[in-house]
């Protein structure tokens, strides 16, 4: 039966689309890359739709031994395993998929159809298209992996066709006496590469320290690292709990990608210099890796080191949160406006994870249920930002397409040219500041309103930021689409029915997501509710 190994059909159905693009005449690669992305969004739909079928909309979580089969869906196979000496190395082809990472892996999906449509007219359209199936497959591969390894090799496939997908179509800028879209590919490749070299340390530590002779997520999660073991430094002669070394070394990689002050300036370069549809996969799943790991991986195997970086981790989040939306106030590119305000609406994500960290092991129910309510902003997070960022970068590619310039400054009253395109912009910026009834505001109201009663002060100092994120994009709709019309730009058309797919899409979604989360919800909640060691049934199902 084609199904009975449909993780795998996700990850080949893209990689086989993007063989087939790179090899068809131009003409047709264009719609082999559409039929394959979209067979792909399809079959994720599927699963979906099998598993709340099958369990009467209960979803499980792949790394409890206990979750009913028909809840989730997993796929394992023995696949390279090698002795040296006394020591066995084994790698499993395992993936699967629960209520944590299916909204993920559909939001891959549906961003990627959603790109190759953007990207329809590009030049080298074949290789184009097929580096965006490849990157599908790479993103895929990482919300799906469950052994430590094969999560770690998918983690460094997606960083070849972005590298290229920034270094060939970005802009053409000067930056550091370079092309700007060399210049960002090569600082986002290196930045990447670094937090990689901590991951693979980490996972090396958890993999030995262990002794279970596997890298399996679910078994080593039963086999903690114990907290009081410690591992000593040879060159800093420090010794350290071994889970919060763990736990330190693979979060490198994870604050990178996310990214977390002070190593998040890679990011403003690489979205303002990649092409539109390269910036919507970036923000919308690249940056939901160091989230998805944050959650999945660290949550779930070093809860005790993660509690003791929990006071610096809430720092942190708090600095990302409210710098990302203050040097938004003096940005004059529309693009790299939207790029710092990622910075900060993923701080959001931080925070959660951060209140979450203090549930841990903790008596007081208080503490356990609002963590828990904030882990699940944290996660509603991932799929809000992601939509409404997606719709801010392809509504910036619109301007840019025909008027080859980003500057706000420039333009004034484009509304009265563009009617169809400022509606559309304007409502994904009241998308993003959080405006009721929108998919922004569910997840900052139940991050806020939870971290607030674990971690009260910095939770309150982060919430001025709704003040500063009004500010900068009221500010950006004000002078883009309204005031004085410039006549510079009376020749503007208005967006085209290609152009507005993509759009339409996502703001259905926004409010889809907005009017009712509980969908979502009801999702979510059962693989969290796993991963933290104090369950709460008023939150869960």
């Amino acid at each position: 039966m084609i199904f009975a190994y449909d993780l795998t059909w996700i990850l080949l159905l893209p990689t086989l689309g993007g063989v087939l693009a790179m090899a068809a005449p131009v003409r047709l690669s264009r719609w082999l890359a559409l039929a394959f992305s979209a067979a792909t969004l399809a079959l994720s739909l599927w699963i979906f739709l099998r598993i709340a079928v099958a369990t009467g909309y209960h979803f499980g979580s792949v790394t409890d031994p206990k979750a009913d089969p028909a809840s989730i869906d997993v796929v394992q196979l023995p696949w390279i395993q090698f002795q040296l000496g006394s020591v066995t190395f084994r790698i499993d082809y395992y993936l699967g998929v629960d209520g944590l990472s299916l909204p993920l892996v559909i939001l891959n999906a549906l961003l990627t159809v959603l790109a190759v449509i953007g990207g329809w007219e590009k030049p080298r359209v074949k290789e184009y298209m097929a580096l965006l199936l490849l990157l599908e497959a790479g993103v895929m591969g990482v919300f799906m992996a469950l052994d430590l390894l094969l999560f770690f090799l998918f983690w460094e496939v997606e960083l070849a066709p972005m590298f290229l997908l920034i270094g060939i179509w970005g802009s053409e800028t000067v930056k550091h006496g370079m092309p700007g879209r060399i210049y960002s590919a090569w600082k986002f490749l290196l930045y990447t590469f670094f937090g990689s070299i901590f991951m693979l340390a980490g996972i090396l530590l958890v993999y030995f320290q262990a002794g279970q002779n596997t890298a399996s997520l679910p078994v080593l999660m039963q086999h903690l690292l114990p907290a009081s073991t410690g591992v000593t430094l040879p060159l800093l002669g420090v010794t350290m709990g071994s889970q919060l070394l763990a736990f330190l070394l693979v979060f490198v990689a994870f604050a990178v990608k996310i990214p977390m002050f002070p190593l998040h300036t890679w990011l403003p370069d690489a979205h303002t210099d990649a092409p539109t549809e390269v910036s919507v996969i970036l923000a919308g799943v690249l940056l939901k890796m160091g989230a998805y790991g944050l959650i999945r991986i660290c949550l779930g195997l070093f809860p005790d080191g993660l509690q003791q970086f929990a006071p610096l981790l809430v720092v942190l989040a708090v600095i990302n949160i409210l710098y990302g939306a203050a040097i938004c106030l003096v940005q004059k590119d529309m693009k790299r406006l939207v790029a710092y305000s990622s910075v900060s609406h993923m701080g959001v994500i931080l925070l959660g994870v951060a209140a979450a960290a203090m549930a841990i092991h903790t008596s007081n129910p208080d503490v356990a249920h609002f963590g828990t309510a904030a882990l699940m902003g944290a996660t509603v997070q991932m799929i809000s930002h992601g939509l409404i960022t997606s719709l801010l970068f392809f509504c910036v590619g619109v301007i840019y397409d025909r008027a080859h310039t980003r500057e706000i400054e420039i333009f004034g009253g484009v509304a009265k040219r563009m009617p169809l395109w400022a509606t559309l912009f304007t409502f994904a910026g009241l998308a993003s500041l959080g405006l009721p009834g929108l998919a922004g505001f569910v997840a900052e109201y139940m991050v806020f309103t939870s971290s607030y009663r674990i971690w009260p002060v910095p939770t309150a100092i982060a919430v001025f930021t709704m003040i500063l994120t009004a500010a900068y994009l009221l500010w950006m709709l004000k002078r883009v689409l309204f005031g004085p019309f410039n006549l510079r730009w009376n020749w503007l058309p208005d967006a085209s029915w290609r152009e507005a797919i993509p759009l339409v899409t996502l703001a259905a979604f926004i409010v889809l997501v907005g009017v009712y989360p509980g969908f979502l919800l009801d999702v979510i909640v059962p693989a969290l509710h796993h991963l933290l060691p104090v369950a709460t049934t008023a939150l869960g199902r």
